[in-house]
């Protein structure tokens, strides 16, 4: 059926749905029952596989061996078909070109034999040649000696997986070594199947999807057989869990750890695409057309493993939970071991660090906190401290990164009130730090540090609780005493005679200010052909589309869409309207009489000067307190500065430096004796860093009018209160530097 009849090959338009056909039947349950009837303790304690004592002709000893024939039979037909299917596997992906629908037939065949295909599994794990070092790093990650003898768990953990598995379970490093370079034993019709042929590269997470389709099947197939009350360290022991963690931790670091000066011949994991096949199946091992920078740069979202770990985990999956638990635990544990490898002198790698920990902390996240997963809460505080270490490079890209990732994650960190004491009192406004980073001698990283403290930590009606005052109470504490060093040095310079020093405001850039600006336009996708069959879930497809497939933005815009961004959109709309919801026009997305009714009654409000006793007749008193308002999306953006509207450069008369408007008007602030300035003479850190206490002051002031223009303007628009105001998003894509 793959081949065609008589060799010929299956056209474009009918290998979908043959490919579908065929996965259908690999997947039926009764081709794994004889495994199952064989391996699973639970089976053999109901129906033991013995033979029957009765003298009955139904349960003769003929029909002990009739089961057994059977079972057998079903066993070597399926083996046969699986290997039949590898040989498919090999072929199709040492092509240049593999259509989207190959490959994801490719990688759920070969998960099927690795598991049910005698020897098909011995030969794939060599395949990958996984060093020693990555199998004791992974060890190391689940606080396990790299010299670990775990023959006991072993034995515990392979038991209830098919036979042809067992020789895979995982002892210690040095009898895994000794196994993999062992010559296996060729099954048969294996030997003509070149199995280290151009395809490996593929095999190995490079290009395509197939190790990613592997990866999702393996742990499905794996939660048929593991043991229910198996600890994660045991969970090592399965065979061949740690060699696929090993070579998810090399790709994994392939990706963070890139070189900058990758040539375009040898694309990084997850840049390249599969098309059908209308050049001819030509070797895979050819050199590919080099691409533009422009052509290969794919945002983290649309990286292979972050869309594993997406479809993996979302909650419309088709997979148990115990797989995914399992799944989500050691992706956690490698992501883990790949961050200690990071230099915090190498900028690009914690750049990219920082985009991989953006998309995936947020999904691990949202896993562990649904109702129906009993995955523990991710190791929150390593990942802080690997933040507060990227801050101690010194570099400035670094830093905005850094500021970046907090700003786009600030509801998933603070979500705990241990963690949001943490990060705000203990952290950001630490005292050192406070004067450090607010008087920091790079305007840019002032600018991403002052928006940090204005839209996350100094906003209120977002997400109260009980820490808002006192964080409050340290910021304006802050706040006074950088206001208070100035005017010291101000008045010291005076009476020495000096220069002043300086109040005008700089720009973040040269000829440049960010500003916030309207997020209409959708991201464009970087892959067309994503092969992973799972549906998201519908939540995500009702985030604006702005947000859509970033895990970052998708939790925190979720709890501000209001009731009217939330319609669901009709099917039976003329042609035309599909073109009209294109476009950012402000009608509703649907066109129901209700609608309608409730645009005539806005109108009617705005226009009429009737008695309420006449209009209360024809709205619901639900209608009049809907608020007729649509959620956008904006974002920070590096824009070019008019000269006529420029307060940059020029000298800004100072004040007493305030708080984000609504927060100043709940808190009461004393009054500062400013006749005794001996008492607020720099001390300790805010020596170093008072020359530039004018400037950043005067900074502080343009962000909080910044912030309060555009609460205004959206109130204005018809925001109901403070907190369904948008939060603009604030990245650094805009001025990185390509490579």
């Amino acid at each position: 059926m793959l081949i065609g009849k008589k060799g010929e090959g299956v056209s474009g338009s009918d290998r979908p749905t043959i490919l579908d056909a065929v996965t259908s039947i690999m997947v039926r349950p009764e081709w794994i029952l004889p495994y199952q009837a064989v391996s699973s303790p639970s089976d053999r304690n109901a129906r033991p596989f013995l033979k029957s004592r009765s003298t009955t002709s139904l349960a003769s000893e003929q029909s002990d061996f009739l089961a057994e024939s059977v079972s057998h039979n079903v066993k070597s037909f399926y083996a046969e078909k699986l290997m039949c299917q590898m040989a498919y596997v090999v072929e199709k992906m040492s092509s240049r070109s593999v259509p989207a629908s190959v490959v994801n037939f490719c990688g759920k065949a070969t998960a099927y034999a690795f598991f049910y295909c005698d020897g098909v599994a011995e030969i794939l794990v060599r395949l990958w040649a996984t060093p020693p070092e990555m199998i004791k790093r992974v060890l190391a990650e689940h606080h396990l000696a790299r010299d670990a003898d775990l023959k006991s768990s072993m034995s515990f953990a392979v038991r209830n997986f098919p036979s042809r598995l067992h020789g895979l379970g995982f002892k210690s490093v040095k009898a895994t070594v000794q196994h993999l370079r062992s010559r296996p034993r060729f099954p048969l019709g294996a030997a003509r199947i070149n199995w280290h042929g151009p395809w490996v590269r593929r095999w190995a997470g490079r290009d395509t999807d197939l190790f990613f389709i592997f990866t999702r099947n393996y742990y499905s197939l794996m939660g048929d057989y593991i043991p229910p009350d198996l600890m994660s360290q045991g969970r090592l022991c399965a065979p061949g869990h740690i060699l696929l963690q090993a070579q998810v931790l090399t790709v994994l670091e392939s990706i963070v750890l890139r070189s900058d000066t990758q040539s375009p011949l040898d694309p990084a994991p997850g840049s390249s695409v599969e098309y059908n096949g209308v050049f001819g199946e030509t070797d895979a091992s050819a050199p590919v057309l080099p691409l533009s920078p422009a052509a290969t740069s794919r945002s983290m979202a649309e990286n292979r493993l972050i869309i594993l770990l997406r479809d993996y985990l979302s909650g419309s999956s088709s997979v148990s939970e115990k797989p995914k638990e399992i799944f989500a635990g050691s992706f956690e544990h490698l992501l883990k071991a790949a961050a200690r490898r990071v230099s915090v002198f190498n900028y690009n790698a914690c750049f990219t660090l920082c985009d991989f920990m953006e998309e995936a902390l947020p999904i691990l996240h949202r896993y562990s906190t649904s109702s129906a997963s009993s995955y523990t809460a991710l190791d929150w505080p390593f990942w802080l401290s690997v933040c507060r270490k990227m801050m101690e490079s010194q570099n400035t890209m670094t830093q905005l990164r850094v500021y970046a990732f907090l700003y786009s994650l600030w509801g998933t960190v603070t979500a705990e009130p241990n963690r949001k004491h943490h990060v705000c009192l203990d952290w950001l406004l630490d005292e050192e730090y406070f004067y450090a980073q607010f008087n920091h001698w790079c305007p840019m990283v002032r600018a991403y540090y002052m928006r940090l403290l204005c839209w996350r930590v100094g906003r209120l009606g977002v997400s109260s609780s009980d820490l808002d005052s006192p964080i409050l109470k340290t910021l304006a504490r802050r706040l006074d005493y950088v206001w208070c060093t100035f005017l010291y040095l101000q008045g010291d310079v005076r009476s020495k005679g000096g220069p002043r020093l300086s109040t005008a405001p700089c720009s973040p850039a040269p000829s440049r200010h960010l500003l916030v600006v309207r997020n209409d336009s959708q991201p464009t996708p970087g892959s067309m052909f994503l092969t992973f069959d799972s549906i998201l879930s519908l939540s995500s497809s009702t985030q604006s589309a702005a947000y859509e497939r970033h895990s970052s933005l998708n939790t925190s815009m979720g709890s501000k869409e209001s009731s009217a961004t939330k319609k669901p959109v009709s099917i039976g709309r003329k042609s035309w309207s599909m073109l009209k919801n294109m476009m950012s026009f402000t009608t509703p997305a649907t066109d129901s009489p209700a609608n309608r009714v409730g645009e005539n009654t806005a109108k009617l409000k705005g226009s009429n000067t009737q008695s309420p006793s006449k209009t209360s007749g024809h709205s619901s008193p639900e209608r009049q307190e809907t608020p007729l308002f649509r959620a956008h999306s904006f974002k920070f953006s590096l824009e070019w500065i008019g000269d006529e509207t420029s307060h940059f450069g020029k000298e800004r008369p100072l004040y007493r430096p305030q708080l984000p408007v609504p927060p100043s008007n709940c808190l009461e602030r004393p009054d500062i004796n400013v006749t005794d300035l001996g008492l607020y003479q720099p001390q300790g850190p805010a020596i170093n860093v008072g020359k530039y206490a004018g400037r950043a002051l005067a900074e502080w002031d343009l962000v909080l009018v910044e912030f309060k223009e555009f609460c205004e303007r959206r109130r204005a628009e018809g925001v109901p209160n403070h907190s369904q105001v948008e939060t603009p998003t604030l990245g650094v894509e805009t001025f990185r530097r390509p490579g």
